[in-house]
């Protein structure tokens, strides 16, 4: 059954209008009719059944139907900061951290990033693909975009997070990784991994003073891209399953 991101709270027997790229899908795409079932998300970590009433020139009227029971969601909250890369490894890392989970996702200007800034229209671009993919993969939490930040600001935005860690390549074996992961119980984690050059040594050195924990991901080289999942899966491992 395809699911709709909502802007509006939601309750049974509620009214509610669905608009721009989803009237689209609903309407066009998937060519739907009155009475036909969608699920609806209003991004409060809940999820509705909601039966279709009609078809406005550009919204479609749907009627809240009952809640649907449990939580896909990750127990642990995972914040995944990424040194700038670019636009279209921010786009798969986004989408797949969006399927894996993850909380939040935040782009970081780091000391080897080859991009150096971001625009509105990228943004939007990096929200609309983790939308989907949040739809996709049944989520009823969409995965934050954060602003970027710089290193430094990213640092002051860390003090907030029991646990935090990065990636990095010195370190090896990714044993740390799953003993961290093992232990957690319901503490924001924050992920750090750096862009297509690694994290610079003074870079590690401020982090570890900022009270981040190195950790490996194994004994192969990943791309930025790849490792960021590398991390999520291990988290959702010995967190879920």
């Amino acid at each position: 059954m395809q699911r709709y991101f909502i802007a509006t709270a939601s309750r049974a027997g509620a009214e509610i209008e669905i608009t721009g790229g989803d009237y689209h899908h609903i309407k066009n795409v998937m060519r739907m009719r009155v009475k036909d079932r969608i699920i609806v998300c209003p991004g409060d970590g809940k999820a509705y059944f909601a039966e279709i009433s009609g078809f406005g020139e550009k919204t479609v009227a749907a009627r809240i139907i009952e809640e649907i029971p449990g939580d896909p969601e990750m127990r642990v909250k995972v914040t995944v900061a990424h040194g700038f890369t670019r636009s279209r490894k921010h786009e798969e890392a986004a989408r797949r951290l969006a399927e894996l989970g993850a909380a939040a996702y935040l782009p970081v200007r780091m000391e080897r990033s080859v991009a150096k800034g971001e625009s509105a229209a990228k943004r939007a671009r990096l929200e609309a693909i983790a939308k989907e993919a949040c739809e996709q993969s049944g989520r009823n939490r969409l995965l934050n975009i954060l602003p970027p930040l710089s290193f430094v600001d990213f640092l002051d935005f860390s003090r907030d997070f029991p646990v935090k860690i990065y990636a990095y390549e010195e370190v090896g074996a990714a044993g740390g990784l799953r003993k961290i992961a093992s232990g957690l119980k319901d503490s924001p984690v924050l992920v750090l991994i750096g862009p297509e050059g690694g994290i610079a040594p003074n870079e590690a050195r401020l982090l570890d003073e900022a009270g981040f924990t190195a950790v490996g991901l194994g004994p192969r080289i990943l791309r930025t891209e790849t490792a960021p999942l590398y991390v999520m899966s291990v988290l959702a491992y010995e967190t879920e399953l």
